[in-house]
């Protein structure tokens, strides 16, 4: 039994624990000795499973039960932001009651009420109706009944007063043209790809993308799903948990006390594939502020397991992708006569890049303890659990090998799911977090400060298309650009001296986010120092860079040049669709400006091209990315702000719903 004190124990606290023990009985160069030395992941997860269980240094779990008296904890600060018309918070708390709500109680019914009656002051009236048809198919207190059937009667007087909506059904097929990779341009092997694409290996660049044949900018080349996707924190009471839907009637897991669903089959599907794990886990990951590529790394693996029937066929499939030494099928899995490569199959991802031999004893020893103590959490939900005492051992070296792989492949391959948010002063330029994903076919490509694609998610789901912005010759390379969003404890890394020779660029990774004032960056030489795009890429990518923009040291958007001897054609474009009034519309996101200016601004960066780099192309470029973000679709600014909420829920009813347990399935990892 672990001690009363690992009750509020979070990840960072872990690491920072463990190291102190280490400290005091001076083990931090025989463990540093040790981790070297260790071969596989199975067996680093391990050692380090057993530092952390010798020093009782393993999070207690929190089971966080449906509670009538939290859910009226929830409804009743809902109240009072629907008195103040706060009306997105007050959706939220409703949302929150709901999820705390026991599925048969009263207070479930009321918290879908209440819910009604903000989305009728929203004058989302057929949301509404939805809601009060729900109630009345619930147990619910026949007192607000009448109150239901007016606020139902309101909400049809107002659908029937309610002006034809602005949106054109013909501007919303083109913007939906603009963004989807047509069925007859999809490469046979590469399934989420373009056939203009095609995958090669060298020994610099390790696999990467090129282009087959010629590809004109604003050419969509990739759409991919993924395999994988873990939904923020602070989108949970806004988002479907599971397709990442901002529908406003959400219902939640009947079990636990997290998540939200849009559909029945959201939920059948998140249960299939991964919550019927997690569910009884979530709150504690939530609470131990586990970073979303830790979350991702743990959804990967119960993926890979729920992908297959049996146990057997997840390892026959794993040995299959990794026996693979011919590069060109590497990461392919083979569907019926073909070898097909997809965000479908856990091959694509388990065959993805680790950066293991550049990784130094630190990061590692951060990593395997991380991994160890999701580990023990699979066990305690009975993940490893079989009496077949060999599965058993090999459920437990796949569940160690996964985790610490993927929280080594999730940093350089994964990727964020973000929209444009409107700001205070009604412009759409700011970055909004919604999530992270794992893409099989968008990990492969390489990074350059000055990308030639740009990838945009549309709104609503998790769905990413791959744009070219440069135009791309045949037999050049796809470049992307990576962005910084890895969690360094650094504070615990330097204190602990763990590491013996620890590149100086990973230390300087600090100094450039503060530089930025953000946590969450793109190496983009228009915004940031070659010197800041360095330290960046190094300390979560593993590489440096040699793209044009470093090896030609670019300057800054500031520094740019502005030509004045550009041809007249281009001058007399750039005139007219980057002006003041054009971007000034683009930063509100006018849909229609932004359909009409798209075709033309992909035509004056083919221009630009060869003057590259220059004011005039970066400012296109922004233009451009500007219509991608608008037509992908963008989060209003009364529709952005998250409330802020804990677990446990700060309050529960006498009976003490929120339990802490280490549960029987950790005995399984002896």
């Amino acid at each position: 039994m672990y001690p009363l004190d690992n009750l509020n124990m979070s990840i960072d606290r872990v690491y920072q624990r463990i190291l102190e023990e280490l400290r005091a009985d001076r083990r931090i160069n025989d463990i540093s000795s040790d981790l070297l030395t260790l071969t596989d992941n199975v067996q680093r997860v391990f050692y380090v499973y057993d530092i952390l269980t010798k020093y009782k240094v393993i999070p207690l779990i929190l089971k966080e039960d449906k509670c009538e008296f939290s859910s009226g904890y929830y409804r009743n600060l809902g109240n009072g932001m629907y008195q103040r018309a706060d009306l997105f918070s007050a959706w939220q708390y409703y949302n929150l009651a709901l999820m705390y709500a026991p599925l048969t109680s009263t207070t479930y019914s009321l918290a879908i009420a209440n819910r009604s009656a903000v989305l009728a002051a929203m004058k989302e009236y057929e949301a509404c109706i939805e809601d009060i048809n729900m109630v009345f198919t619930l147990r619910y207190p026949p007192t607000i009944r009448d109150k239901l059937l007016k606020r139902m009667k309101q909400c049809e007087e107002g659908i029937k007063e309610r002006e034809s909506p602005e949106v054109c059904e013909e501007d919303e097929a083109l913007a939906e043209e603009v963004l989807t990779l047509k069925a007859q341009d999809k490469h046979e092997k590469y399934l989420d790809a373009s056939k203009k694409l095609k995958v090669v290996y060298t020994s610099d660049m390790g696999r990467h993308v090129v282009a087959a044949e010629d590809i004109d900018v604003g050419e969509v080349i990739v759409q991919e799903d993924p395999y994988v996707r873990v939904l923020l924190k602070s989108q949970c009471t806004i988002c479907c948990a599971h397709c990442f839907s901002r529908k406003f009637n959400l219902y939640p897991c009947p079990y636990c006390c997290v998540t939200l669903y849009c559909s029945r089959a959201c939920v059948t599907e998140a249960w299939d594939q991964y919550h019927s794990y997690e569910c009884a886990l979530i709150a504690s990951l939530l609470k131990g502020k586990f970073t979303k590529l830790e979350l991702l790394a743990l959804r990967i693996t119960i993926r890979a397991r729920t992908e297959h029937e049996t146990w057997n066929q997840v390892f026959t499939s794993i040995a299959a992708a990794s026996a693979k030494t011919k590069r060109e099928n590497k990461g392919c899995k083979r569907v019926g006569d073909k070898w097909v490569y997809s965000s479908k199959y856990y091959s694509a991802i388990h065959t993805l890049s680790t950066n293991i031999e550049k990784r130094d004893v630190s990061d590692i020893f951060q990593k395997a303890v991380s991994a160890a103590i999701l580990m023990h959490y699979l066990a305690v939900a009975n993940f490893v659990k079989t009496d077949d005492l060999v599965l058993r051992e090999r459920i437990k070296c796949f569940t160690a090998d996964s985790l610490m792989r993927h929280l080594m492949t999730a940093p350089t391959n994964m990727h964020g799911i973000t929209t444009n948010v409107e700001n205070e002063d009604g412009n759409y330029v700011d970055e909004y977090n919604i999530g992270c994903g794992a893409y099989a076919f968008l990990s492969l490509l390489n990074h350059s400060c000055a990308p030639n694609v740009v990838r945009y998610t549309k709104l609503g789901t998790a769905q990413t298309s791959l744009i070219a912005i440069r135009p791309i010759l045949k037999g050049m390379q796809v470049f992307d650009n990576y962005g910084y969003f890895e969690v360094v404890r650094d504070k615990a890394k330097v204190a602990s001296k763990l590491i013996s020779k620890c590149e100086a660029s990973e230390g300087g990774v600090s100094a450039a986010l503060a530089a930025c004032g953000r946590s969450n960056i793109k190496a983009h030489h228009a915004v940031h120092t070659k010197e800041e795009r360095q330290a960046i890429l190094k300390s979560q990518y593993k590489f440096t860079c040699i793209c044009e923009a470093c090896n030609e040291d670019w300057p800054l958007y500031q520094g740019l040049d502005v030509l004045k001897d550009l041809p007249d054609g281009i001058i007399s474009k750039r005139d007219e669709f980057l002006n003041g009034n054009v971007i000034e519309a683009l930063q509100k996101a006018e849909k229609d400006r932004a359909l009409k200016l798209y075709q033309p601004l992909c035509e004056l960066a083919t221009a630009l091209e060869p003057y590259m780099p220059c004011k005039e192309a970066a400012e296109c470029q922004e233009a451009l990315k500007q219509c991608l973000a608008i037509l992908t679709g963008v989060v209003h600014h009364g529709l952005s702000n998250f409330i802020q909420w804990e677990l446990p829920c700060p309050r529960t009813s006498p009976s003490a719903t929120s339990r802490f347990y280490t549960g029987q399935g950790a005995q399984y990892l002896a």
